[in-house]
């Protein structure tokens, strides 16, 4: 009785060829390109920046008021010192009001 080589060569084998075809499987179709995720340009989807580039505290106040008035609204972090206040765009307006009264 000896050690039997052939098996932790075939499990390493075996591991590296699954290791390729999930990369495959899930590599991207295309290239990513295209707008921002955050920031001027950034495609929001179904949200609207009703505040940009915004301090933290700044951003938090808008947030509560909006809550407060019934709008559901989130805070974005842009980097270290922005923030963007986001609301549905159909909540748009009615945040907007909410603002400036």
């Amino acid at each position: 009785m000896g050690f039997d080589l052939s098996v932790p060569i075939t499990a390493f084998v075996v591991a590296v060829m699954l290791a390729f075809v999930v990369r495959w499987v899930f590599k991207p179709s295309r290239p990513r390109t295209g707008r921002p995720a955050h920031g001027p340009g950034a495609d929001l989807g179904m949200l609207t920046a009703v505040l940009g580039s915004a301090g933290r505290s700044q951003a938090l106040t808008v947030k509560n008021r909006l809550s407060a008035g019934g709008v559901r609204c989130t805070v974005s972090r842009l980097d270290a010192n922005h923030y963007d206040v986001l609301v549905f765009t159909a909540d748009a307006d009615k945040a907007r009001r909410l603002l400036e009264g």
